[in-house]
């Protein structure tokens, strides 16, 4: 039978492989990726600005749920 220490041992290795691939997928953003996620900010942004002034548009607008 396996000791403690063994399947500690193993558990942390087992992590750190999982951290490693994860890392290696998750790589940063490519330019394209970073231009969408900056127009969809300063969309919401605007939104937000809108609906403090009160001159909300029909795209800021939420759709009502279905009763």
């Amino acid at each position: 039978m396996a000791s403690i220490e063994w399947m500690w041992g193993v558990g942390i290795i087992v992590l750190g492989l999982a951290i490693a691939f994860a890392l290696m997928r998750n790589r940063g953003r490519t330019r394209s990726e970073k231009r969408q996620t900056e127009a969809g900010t300063e969309a919401v942004y605007r939104a937000e600005q809108r609906k403090e002034d009160d001159t909300l548009q029909p795209e800021d607008r939420a759709p009502r749920p279905m009763p």
